[in-house]
């Protein structure tokens, strides 16, 4: 039995090509994604939070101060001591992803826990719009971070009970022994003045240890009503629907990016039909049909997300028109190597496209990835798009310095498209 595939192979090298190349795309994806999300809640103490200590400190007690020089020398998180206003500025611009904000009267309160059993309410800030994943990670270090206060601040506050309890357990044995020696000398013949002023004095020892007994009592059952003295509150400054919405940047660049490489890949944007034309009537032609092209696909896409996912952008007009330059700028890093480099090209940008599913930080923060990574990130067509789309749909602010760096992509590989015709303005005309 002959293998006719087989000597097919043999006879046509360049499907070989074609066929590793295709082998290798599994490979790709499952080791690019799986390296960005390989661990990365054992990577907290990469994630960059920042403190704000409000507090001001009382009688010797400085809880603020304490808990923030804690936070920072912490080898599980990674806190910054800020001011509040850079604080705020990082976190809306991404570059922090929490702020723990301690009160000014964290230490007056914490001071006088035992005559006035009050919760100290603790407020920490994310960013979901920014990143939904990290706001949720903050939330979760959040609570495990209010649980050990609680546990100290409790302990701290027993001990001190146990050490006033010690000190009154001495006062009532000097008062117990004043009592003693008081019957000894009354049974000795000790005068009555005498006699009556080593009773005042017991009197007042017992009244006193009376009243540090029930004061002790009503501490220990503040302390066991109170077991959670600090409630750390969260607040978000770009809240989200769900989470849906904090993943749709990351879904739809992808998606946008996938329409662009199947164009091309199925329609060969090369082949000129018609009349023979010079280069640059050839090149408008072309690209206006598929910019049309995919520009109605981003349409599609917009509408879907719409009516079938329910997406409610905070500026739907901005986020319809952004996905519009996104897909032309995708689409013309994809045709610019599809024409110059043909199959291998759209392979190359599949690739591409794979590796920045890894490197664009959508599933989880950057900084939780690792440092190639990290260092490749900020300059991916798909990062700059996903930035564009959390500022539409979740945060605001303006988006024209993306926008701008989108219209650079455009013209410079359009220029790339055009010297490709130019190149080829002598290839015959398909009809």
């Amino acid at each position: 039995m002959k293998f006719r595939e087989w000597q097919y192979l043999r006879e046509h090298p360049a499907v070989w090509r074609i066929l590793l190349g295709i082998m290798v795309i599994p490979l790709v994806y499952a080791a690019t994604f799986l390296a960005s999300v390989w661990n990365p809640y054992g990577e907290l103490h990469r994630l960059p939070m920042a403190v704000v200590n409000q507090d001001r400190p009382v009688e010797g007690v400085d809880w603020g101060q304490s808990v923030t020089r804690s936070l920072v020398r912490s080898h599980t998180l990674q806190f910054h001591r800020f001011t509040e206003k850079r604080a705020l500025q990082d976190l809306h611009s991404g570059k922090v992803y929490l702020i723990l904000r301690i009160p000014n009267d964290a230490s007056w309160q914490l001071r006088h826990l035992g005559n006035r059993a009050r919760v100290l309410k603790v407020t920490y800030e994310t960013n979901a719009g920014q990143s939904a994943v990290a706001a949720k990670m903050g939330n979760s270090a959040m609570q495990k971070l209010q649980a050990t206060l609680n546990r100290e601040i409790v302990q701290s506050e027993l001990a001190q009970l146990q050490a006033s309890s010690a000190k009154l357990g001495r006062q009532l044995g000097e008062t117990s022994q004043q009592l003693a020696q008081t019957t000894q000398a009354v049974a000795a013949g000790m005068t009555s003045p005498q006699v009556t002023a080593a009773d005042l004095a017991i009197s007042q020892g017992l009244k006193q240890g009376s009243r540090q007994i029930t004061a002790q009592a009503q501490t220990s059952a503040k302390l066991k009503a109170l077991s959670a003295p600090i409630k750390l509150v969260q607040h978000d400054v770009a809240p989200i629907a769900n989470n849906g919405t904090g993943m749709a940047p990351y879904f739809m660049a992808i998606s946008l990016f996938v329409g662009c490489i199947t164009l091309n890949i199925i329609y060969d944007a090369g082949k000129r039909h018609g009349q023979a034309r010079n280069f640059l009537t050839a090149w408008i032609d072309k690209m206006a049909f598929l910019w049309g092209f995919v520009i109605l696909a981003a349409s599609g896409m917009w509408l879907g997300v719409w009516y079938i996912n329910g997406l409610r952008p905070l500026e739907p007009v901005k986020t319809y028109l952004f996905g519009l330059l996104v897909i032309v700028a995708f689409f013309s890093i994809v045709t610019c190597f599809r024409l110059w480099f043909g199959l291998t090209g759209a392979w190359l940008m599949l690739l591409f496209m794979l590796f920045q599913i890894g490197c664009s930080g959508g599933t989880y923060p950057i900084e939780l990835t690792n440092k190639l990574y990290e260092t490749v990130h900020p300059y991916l067509p798909m990062t700059i798009a996903m930035a564009g789309f959390r500022h539409t749909i979740s945060l605001g602010g303006s988006i024209a310095p993306i926008a701008g760096i989108l219209v650079g992509i455009i013209v410079v590989f359009s220029l790339g498209t055009l010297g490709y015709f130019y190149a080829h303005r002598q290839d015959p005309v398909n009809d």
